[in-house]
């Protein structure tokens, strides 16, 4: 057997480990074997909406994101009982099953005995979730620092910290998940990734690809909120919110969708809007296959284009809202005015012209 075979093997063995472990659900999310949430992001896109979600925020979050990465790997641990195995060449066995993970997952290679990381991910948030690994694989708390060696190496840098191993928290829910009710599993097997392993990582589509959790979301808005963010002016005339808000709960709403509209605004992604049967036709395409949420009603607003969806409660809602949002700009050509609102357990997302309420 040649190399091409070995490697088609392996390929084909992780296809069907990622099979397995993940299913899509009725409220459009992807749901692992434990009922946790997450994304399907090719990296370009998740590099590009982190860059613009950085820079309309004005504040740096390079921490807070490896920070969010570390806290929900560990939490995901915790869930599955991942470190608790047998002694017999526990540490060993436990490399492998690291190892394997981030294969799955599509976030490159860990070197554990070298503190060295080969991902084309970017450096904060493989930094968490490497660092998640090292703490749990070793039972104490480590500082880190990493160093961009090249463009798919990064060093880390450990020290002990002493601190001692508490439970990580469960990732904090917002008013858009709180009421959220369990999803139901489409069926098994259900994610479908026109996957390719390659080097560092696999591809969708010819595009480098991974999965995310949203719980790593979830805990990085919590930073954001706490942060006390004034959006400008000109953002909050484009946004109504519900009456009862929290202001500052849904900042990382509004940042996330406009990092969102960054993302469609610099993928090559064709926007066809023809009718009210469109919007289906977009999120079966490129909303619902990668966890980012769906709608179960839309009705027509006007004659401009202006609908109304109700959307269920999921984490996934920030991201549902922003391509929504983002794809009636790009099909209409107009900036959106967007108002959510809570109705019987549903999100009710309008979006119609700006200019309407401008004029």
């Amino acid at each position: 057997m040649d190399d091409s075979e070995n490697f088609d093997a392996s390929s084909a063995r992780l296809y069907t480990s990622i099979q397995n472990e993940f299913s899509c659900a009725n409220d459009g999310s992807i749901r692992d074997s434990a009922g946790q949430s997450w994304y399907i992001w090719r990296m370009v896109d998740f590099q590009r909406w982190w860059h613009a979600f950085e820079n309309i925020a004005e504040v740096p979050l390079g921490r807070k994101l490896m920070n969010a990465a570390a806290d929900q790997e560990e939490f995901l641990f915790e869930q599955s009982s991942f470190f608790n195995t047998g002694r017999w060449m526990k540490k060993t066995r436990l490399k492998s099953s690291i190892s394997k993970r981030w294969d799955v997952m599509g976030w490159g290679r860990y070197e554990i005995s070298s503190h060295s990381i080969y991902s084309h991910l970017l450096a904060p948030l493989c930094s968490g979730f490497a660092l998640a690994a090292v703490e749990g694989l070793n039972s104490e708390r480590k500082k880190v620092q990493w160093r961009q060696l090249s463009n798919v190496q990064i060093k880390l840098e450990l020290e002990k910290d002493s601190r001692s191993i508490s439970q990580a928290p469960h990732p904090p829910q917002f008013p858009w998940d709180s009421n959220a009710n369990p999803p139901l599993l489409i069926e098994p097997n259900a994610v479908k990734i026109d996957f390719q392993k390659v080097e560092h990582g696999w591809t969708h589509s010819g595009e480098r690809t991974c999965f995310l959790p949203s719980g790593l979301f979830q805990r990085l808005f919590d930073y954001v909120r706490m942060q006390g963010l004034v959006l400008r002016p000109d953002i909050l005339a484009a946004w109504e919110l519900p009456k009862d808000a929290d202001f500052s709960t849904w900042v990382p709403l509004i940042l996330s969708s406009l990092a969102v509209d960054e993302v469609i605004s610099q993928s090559e992604r064709p926007i066809y809007i023809q009718d009210i049967d469109s919007w289906k036709q977009l999120t079966d395409v490129y909303l619902r296959p990668f966890g980012f949420g769906t709608f179960h009603n839309i009705i027509s607003l006007d004659e401009q284009g202006g609908v109304e969806f109700e959307i269920p409660s999921s984490p996934n809602l920030p991201f549902t809202v922003g391509f929504l949002s983002s794809f009636w700009q790009r099909g209409f050509g107009r900036k959106p005015m967007v108002k959510l609102e809570k109705k019987n357990q549903h999100w009710h997302l309008q979006i119609t012209s700006f200019l309407s309420y401008s004029a």
